[in-house]
């Protein structure tokens, strides 16, 4: 089976202090990861994250900034790969999970839900990634 790869965000680790204070900031106690996502005049969706001392994602998750790519099927794709976060899922029709190639962490994710559905806040509500609240109290 071909892998179907197609563009879907960029991620990238920051210090805390330049995203605390911004309200549309996400918080996980999961993962004791803080998220913002960041427009910009291109469109791209790129999403700043900051990690508190009690995370458990990869050093290399909380280190090096990561491109993510929707993919076809996420189990051929894990398959051989380095495994750097163990795929889940975060909320419903959306799974995930990181890989390593060429020392570059790579999110890859399966979902059938819109871009639209995806960015913003609706879809974080019963999620096990942010289930008490979409923003920072």
């Amino acid at each position: 089976m071909e892998i179907k790869m197609k563009f879907h965000h960029i991620g990238k680790p920051v210090a805390l202090e330049t995203i605390k204070d911004n309200i549309d900031t996400k918080y996980s106690e999961l993962y004791d990861m803080y998220s913002l996502d960041m427009e910009n005049n291109l469109s791209l969706p790129i999403e700043l994250h900051a990690f508190g001392p009690k995370s458990s994602l990869d050093k290399r998750i909380q280190t090096m900034p990561h491109v993510a790519f929707t993919v076809n099927d996420l189990n051929h794709a894990l398959k051989e790969n380095e495994i750097i976060m163990p795929k889940y899922t975060p909320f419903k029709d959306y799974t995930c999970a990181m890989i390593l190639v060429n020392n570059q962490p790579i999110e890859l994710i399966e979902t059938t839900l819109t871009e639209r559905e995806i960015w913003g806040n609706g879809i974080f509500k019963d999620s096990i990634l942010y289930p008490n609240s979409s923003k920072m109290k």
